[in-house]
């Protein structure tokens, strides 16, 4: 790699640390941003090979998309982790790689695929089946991490990556977690035990998706029938009308987005203002530095009420689908859950 495994974590700890002075701040942001950087080519190396796989195999996916992790989520996740001796180093999640399919039956025959398949210069070494085993919070999904292996190139070898592969309901669900954040000012996917509300829908509403797909609820409500998940719902329903707040919020966003054309796996910068409620792009057809400097830039920047990403998509008619949080589009969620409600009626 670039750096040492000591230089980033060294750098990780003067970004989070309160006493670091400006200059050496700085010079981690630096080397943060230069290493994170390097994990898109990795990411592009790996996505080819998982296309390649799946469309060989005939398996469709809704949509697929690559990061890198904005320096924001990086600070909460060390933060957060801190009592865990988590560093920057350790992170296994820099550079982050979506599939989302229509189906549990889709998802369930990319998962057969994909944990028997060895990408080149890529060594498998963990996989996280939270769908089979829900985190207690009710976050469903399944996490293939990856190690690029290649001795012969320095700057890239020992990079891991971070698969996801999910259902575009377990993908509402994620998404919808981070655009309640924004109401709830605070981070919904912190380890935070505040017993809020917010924390309390979605666990009932994970129970509820889990059951529609057929696969294992969370602890808390694993032993619950249709009937019983009506109740829960109704109940946490009635106390906060969260789902009514969830639905009054969209952005607004350039018209042309839809109409786009773009080559495969080209750049996005996408900045959302939360509080004037407006969403704007940067597109780079080739320049990958020049997406860089405005993505480092625009989180130097940033604004109290205001998120900015980095992403590389197949087709720009996939961002919004991809990154739904963005645009506080809770459109598929709400959906979804209206649909649960009505078949509730029977019991009323």
């Amino acid at each position: 790699m670039k750096y040492t495994r000591n230089q980033i974590n060294r750098a990780g700890d003067l970004l989070i640390s309160n006493d670091a002075d400006s200059l050496k701040r700085s010079e981690a942001i630096n080397i943060v941003n230069e290493w994170r950087e390097t994990h898109f080519f990795v990411l592009s190396d790996l996505n080819s090979q998982i296309s390649s796989l799946l469309s060989k195999a005939g398996v469709q996916y809704a949509f697929s998309s690559q990061r890198i992790k904005r320096r924001q989520s990086i600070i909460e996740k060390l933060r957060n982790n801190s009592t865990n001796s988590m560093k920057l180093g350790g992170l296994q999640d820099i550079g982050g790689l979506r599939y989302g399919f229509a189906d549990i039956n889709q998802l369930d025959t990319a998962f057969n695929l994909l944990k028997d398949f060895v990408p080149q210069k890529f060594k498998l070494e963990k996989i996280y089946d939270y769908v089979s085993s829900p985190k207690d919070s009710g976050y469903r999904s399944i996490h293939f991490v990856y190690k690029y292996d290649d001795k012969t190139d320095a700057v890239h070898d020992g990079l891991r990556i971070e698969l996801q592969i999910r259902t575009t309901l377990q993908h509402s669900w994620a998404m919808a977690v981070e655009t309640a954040s924004l109401i709830a000012k605070t981070s919904l996917k912190a380890n935070l035990n505040d017993n809020s509300i917010w924390r309390e829908f979605f666990k009932i509403v994970s129970a509820v998706f889990s059951y529609s797909e057929k696969r294992p609820l969370i602890e808390l409500y694993k032993m619950y029938k249709h009937e019983q998940l009506c109740a829960a719902y109704s109940k946490i329903d009635k106390d906060g009308r969260l789902l009514q707040q969830l639905e009054a919020l969209r952005v607004a966003t350039n018209s042309d987005l839809q109409n786009r054309k773009i080559e495969k796996n080209r750049y996005c910068v996408l900045l959302t203002n939360f509080n004037k409620r407006t969403v704007s792009f940067k597109f780079f057809e080739s320049e990958y530095d020049q997406a860089c400097n405005v993505f480092n830039t625009a989180e130097q920047n940033l604004m109290k009420d205001e998120a900015v990403v980095m992403v590389s998509l197949e087709k720009m008619q996939e961002l919004r689908e991809a990154y739904p949080s963005y645009f506080m589009d809770t459109e598929e969620f709400v959906k979804a859950l209206k649909s649960f409600m009505d078949s509730c009626k029977i019991y009323e």
